[in-house]
């Protein structure tokens, strides 16, 4: 059974989407109000993309969000937009980790916005950008869909440090071998040292009583 969304509650929740600084198409919003709204109420909304798209629409019209560098068909905020909310030098937030709700723009779009609001460098933007969405692709591919933990700060030393904690899906190696999706694990490694070089430090931590992954890392800031 679908969650019974109104035209206001989806307003709210698009609006509440966008001042996080997220990047996306009205497909990407559509997976993110779906996302939100069944990871609060463990349902789908009854909404449509059309009604993300329309909504999008009107708020791009006046003003509250412009279209993408790269591309027009995706939406950004606004600078200035009464929906831009005070700088912060840290941010956390859960969400979901399966696919279809478009985990991998959402985390990349929303922390390389709150990089640059804190002044940091494209070069370091980037490296951080691209580690960490190795992290989120392996909670995606070795994840069970389910919650997500993400936060990262900036102290006053200019440290950058992320976490991202997820329950870890049943795994069994020898089996994978031997179904020929050895792999899969050897892109798991490919990633992680991807990794070590775009971070300072950086360690994964398998939580087996817990069967949770722990991701963390650091980057000092120039």
């Amino acid at each position: 059974m679908a969650f019974k969304l109104s035209q206001s509650e989806l307003e709210k929740e698009i609006n509440s989407i966008i001042s996080t600084g997220v990047l996306g198409n009205e497909k990407d919003f559509y997976s993110w109000v779906s996302m939100e709204i069944k990871r609060k109420f463990k349902e789908l909304p009854d909404c449509t993309q059309e009604q993300v798209r329309v909504y999008l629409e009107s708020i791009r019209t006046n003003g509250q969000i412009v279209p993408g560098k790269f591309d027009n068909r995706e939406f950004i905020i606004a600078d200035g937009s009464p929906l831009e909310k005070k700088l912060s030098v840290s941010d956390s937030y859960s969400m979901l980790g399966a696919s279809n709700f478009s985990p991998l723009q959402f985390v990349r779009s929303r922390l390389e916005y709150f990089l640059k609001r804190n002044g940091v460098s494209e070069e370091q933007i980037l490296d951080i950008s691209i580690g960490t969405t190795e992290a989120i692709e392996n909670t995606v591919k070795y994840g069970d869909g389910d919650l997500v933990e993400v936060k990262y700060s900036i102290d006053k030393s200019k440290i950058f440090r992320i976490s991202i904690l997820n329950q870890v899906g049943e795994m069994d190696l020898q089996s994978d071998i031997e179904r020929g999706k050895f792999s899969s694990t050897a892109t798991l490694m490919r990633g992680m040292m991807v990794m070590q070089k775009l971070f300072d430090t950086m360690d994964l931590d398998i939580l087996d009583e817990k069967k949770q992954a722990l991701f963390v890392a650091e980057k000092k800031l120039s």
